[in-house]
């Protein structure tokens, strides 16, 4: 159901273009997944970082398009981003049902972005995270040697750390940087049809439409939340879910991901 404040855009276009396979809800057993972040990964947290995008006819016969972030967890194409993401592509594109969700990588400069098609692997609909693979992989689609990822850093985070957010906020081809603060740890019900409250943080960075599933990450590239909606005690603020929770569900699918060096 959808929940007030999400930041995923819908507009009325011509165009049919994509859908989503159905959600697969994660129930493996739980596998480490972590390994340790080589030095030599491309681009860091901004490198990473990937437009999700989904355009086609929604209810009723009305076309319409939803434009989000992600960011890949390592170098096969497993990203992570918001729940709520996909369930709103899949009412954007609900008669659409052979096509997918678009994620358009950063390209070198002076190149074209190019865009892959992906599956969706797995989500938590609690903590409002979802993870998605490319059917290719990023070096593959890129057409370079090394792959794009973010390094993960589960460590608790308190009032005041200084903090970084990449999305790709209404529609912006190009992904726009903000830096903040954390204003204040926190509890909030993520979804309607929950009863199970989930920690976040609160960080004085302006929402904007599109950053659903963007990194928030430290000065140093580590990410260490992802965004989820505005801040409904403060509509200037932005409030985003600890990467814990991602980490929980990465592991839960067998997915690889990349810790942090400490």
């Amino acid at each position: 159901m959808k929940v007030e404040s999400r930041k995923s855009k819908r507009h009325c276009v011509s165009a049919i273009v994509l859908s989503v396979f159905p959600v697969v809800f994660c129930c493996n057993s739980s596998v480490l997944g972590q390994v340790r972040g080589p030095a030599d990964r491309a681009g860091g947290p901004q490198g990473s970082v990937v437009q999700l995008l989904a355009i086609g006819p929604g209810a009723g016969g009305k076309n319409c398009k939803i434009s989000a972030t992600g960011f890949f967890v390592n170098e096969d194409g497993y990203l992570v981003t918001n729940a709520h993401v996909v369930d709103d592509a899949r009412r954007c594109l609900a008669m659409s049902p052979e096509a997918k969700i678009l994620a358009k990588l950063a390209s070198p400069a002076g190149r074209a972005a190019p865009a892959v098609s992906c599956d969706v692997v797995g989500v938590d609909e609690v903590h409002d995270i979802a993870v998605l693979k490319t059917e290719r992989r990023p070096a593959q689609v890129l057409g370079t040697e090394i792959a794009p990822f973010a390094l993960l850093d589960s460590e608790e985070m308190q009032p005041g750390a200084p903090v970084v957010l990449t999305g790709h906020p209404t529609f912006a081809w190009q992904p726009v940087t903000q830096r903040g603060w954390v204003l204040r740890r926190g509890s909030l019900r993520l979804t309607e049809s929950s009863s199970e409250s989930t920690e976040v943080l609160a960080v004085n960075i302006a929402p904007q439409v599109g950053n659903s599933g963007s990194p928030v990450y430290l000065p140093t590239g580590e990410v260490v939340a992802i965004v989820e909606r505005k801040d409904p005690a403060d509509a200037s603020n932005t409030i985003a879910v600890p990467i814990r929770h991602a980490v929980d569900l990465l592991n839960r699918l067998g997915v690889t991901w990349h810790a942090a060096r400490r």
